[in-house]
């Protein structure tokens, strides 16, 4: 693969086309997705009063549901048809896939407490990680250690998508807020509608069209890593 300016472009262009033919497909998996993995997890939050007790659901069933949706886009765009079981099939390898996903979070948050910059370059070299390891079923390490080859010499290309994504996070408003102290934090509302409208717009559009440009990157990066002799593993670059 040629590696040049024109990549991330690429991606971004093809996971829009792709977002738009795919749409009718794409909602419904998105919308399931939020009813099982998120609703529950605001209806504990809201009935104990604490975030705390959300978590359990969160990390139990929204790891595994979140993994199995990587699969489902990889495997929509790879095929050009949608398998709704795929949604469910992080089950299958259920403690990976907790503890891939608890495993990313919590190292791209310790580097970004350290300094910020090794959270970036930690969460761009394994970003991959929760797809490998339901997609190629590498296990735990080797999840990491694929990711890393994956993104090997490419994590300058992934920093816009991850930078839009950071983006759309931090301003565009959310429904649900946080009041209180860390140890105690109740779930607030805002029902505006122009905030109840972004929400919809993020959550129905943009967010899948990010897990179809990172879709669309993984499967171009790991078709480039195939056809390679074997590099070096890089934690860090």
């Amino acid at each position: 693969m040629k590696d040049d300016r024109m990549l991330t472009f690429s991606w971004m262009k093809d996971g829009w086309d792709a977002t738009l033919d795919n749409l009718h497909y794409i909602l419904p998996a998105v919308l399931a997705f939020e009813v099982l993995a998120v609703m529950p997890a605001l209806l504990l939050w809201k009935y104990f009063d604490n975030r705390w007790y959300a978590l359990p659901w969160e990390i139990l069933m929204g790891a595994p549901l979140a993994v199995g949706m990587n699969l489902f886009i990889v495997n929509l765009v790879r095929n050009g048809r949608p398998d709704y079981g795929d949604m469910f099939r992080g089950f299958t390898i259920f403690p990976q896939a907790v503890a891939v996903s608890f495993l990313y979070g919590l190292i791209v948050t310790a580097g970004i407490i350290m300094l910020v910059l090794p959270g970036v370059v930690w969460g761009l070299a394994y970003v991959f990680a929760q797809y490998s390891v339901i997609d190629k079923k590498t296990g735990i390490k080797g999840s990491f250690v694929r990711s890393s080859m994956i993104t090997y010499g490419f994590k300058e290309r992934l920093l816009p998508i991850a930078m839009i994504w950071v983006l759309l996070e931090v301003f565009t408003p959310g429904i649900v807020k946080a009041e209180g102290s860390l140890l105690h934090m109740s779930l607030i509302l805002d029902l505006k509608p122009w905030v109840i409208t972004a929400f919809v717009l993020k959550t129905l559009i943009f967010m899948p069209w990010l897990d179809m440009i990172m879709a669309k990157a993984y499967l171009s990066l790991l078709k480039h890593y195939e056809r390679q002799p074997a590099v070096p593993v890089q934690k860090a670059e």
